[in-house]
């Protein structure tokens, strides 16, 4: 058995996502747009070793206590992530080495910011780690995808679990979720990243994420074997003229969106911003009328922050509720985000609207 390096104190951390452009693409291998953001899930180990797993979380009550190679799965609750993540590294060769921790987070639930694939990681990382077992960025990525899917059974693409261990200072992660290849693209030093949180929660397993894929998937044989991120949005009209309305739908929002990926990069890099704000409220009328996972409150949020200056901003995350992404000049980030937030609670008072000022982190790792 392979002896690892993870004594009791030791604190593992794993920040969640904000996908600036690239939505419902990467279950189809197409371009993302992410950046890792300074919310995130920690584990402080107490022990380390044994054969089993014993995990508590500030922010849900229990303990979840499981078999160290994953064989043991809980029947509800957070605690089916541990284990599918346990049971996904035993299939590629980890040792059953266990650990006793407690997790604390400050990564809102619910609101699109991938707490879930966050959770997945930090387990994954620890349990490497623990174990003395040595996987590429990537490989860890994938393994935590494969448990998501375990554990709950989302269709979902590699672009959560890869942005929270790819993620860089500064810096969003441009990555093409079929080959894998990706690239650092820098974020404007003069703007500051908002997200505001709508209030309105939703699970990717109970809403229409399931559905819309399944939909999306009847007009793909249109594409001749080809990936969506391979097709000119001119070639759209004469490919879905023969497709039912509702997938021809989907399939021209994942056109489209990888379109746009591409050209908020090349804005990016040429420090276009006004390209930029143009393709994110595209991209939100793109979900929300052709690939509808948005709702009233996502699209008037939108509408408040371009009103009180934000640059760019648009819905992020699977949808069906969660939050919106906005880049916001730096000087004006504080004013914008209280505009928005009263703006919000004027026009929806039940709900409980948040804004969230963050910056692009590093990825998943040990703090020292």
């Amino acid at each position: 058995m392979r002896t690892g390096s993870l004594p009791p104190g030791s604190v593992v951390r794993a920040p969640g996502r904000a996908n600036l452009i690239g939505e419902h693409t990467d279950h189809t291998d197409g371009l993302v747009l992410p950046v890792a953001i300074d919310r995130t899930v920690r584990l402080t180990v107490e022990v380390s070793g044994g054969d089993r797993i014993r995990l508590t979380s500030a922010q849900a009550p229990g303990v979840v206590d499981v078999a160290a190679d994953g064989s043991e799965v809980p029947a509800d609750g957070w605690g089916r992530y541990v284990a599918a993540v346990a049971a996904e590294l035993t299939g590629l060769g980890r040792d059953p080495v266990g650990l006793t921790g407690a997790l604390d987070s400050d990564l809102p639930q619910g609101c699109g910011l991938s707490s879930s694939a966050a959770l997945e990681v930090v387990v994954g990382t620890a349990l490497c780690l623990a174990a003395g077992f040595g996987l590429e960025p990537l490989q860890l990525a994938a393994a935590c995808r494969r448990a998501e899917h375990r554990a709950v059974g989302v269709p979902s693409g590699i672009m959560d679990q890869a942005a929270s261990i790819l993620g860089r200072r500064g810096q969003a992660v441009l990555l093409d979720c079929g080959t894998l290849e990706h690239r650092t693209v820098p974020l404007p030093a003069d703007h500051a990243l908002l997200l505001i949180d709508s209030g309105v929660r939703r699970q990717l397993e109970t809403s229409g994420y399931a559905e819309r894929s399944r939909e999306l998937a009847a007009a793909l044989p249109v594409l001749g074997g080809r990936r969506p991120l391979e097709v000119d949005p001119a070639e759209l009209d004469d490919l879905l003229a023969d497709v039912d309305a509702v997938p021809a739908r989907r399939l021209r929002h994942v056109v489209t969106e990888n379109a746009r990926v591409g050209r908020v990069v090349a804005a990016l890099e040429a420090g276009d911003l006004v390209t930029v704000g143009r393709c994110f409220a595209e991209g939100h009328a793109s979900l929300r009328d052709d690939y509808e996972v948005s709702i009233p409150e996502l699209d008037g949020l939108v509408d408040l922050a371009g009103e009180a200056g934000a640059t760019a901003a648009r819905m992020t995350g699977g949808g069906f509720g969660g939050a919106i992404v906005a880049l916001v000049p730096v000087d004006r980030a504080d004013d914008v985000a209280a505009e928005v937030v009263d703006g919000a609670r004027a026009r929806w008072p039940q709900r409980e609207v948040v804004a969230h000022r963050c910056s692009a982190v590093d990825g998943a790792g040990l703090l020292t």
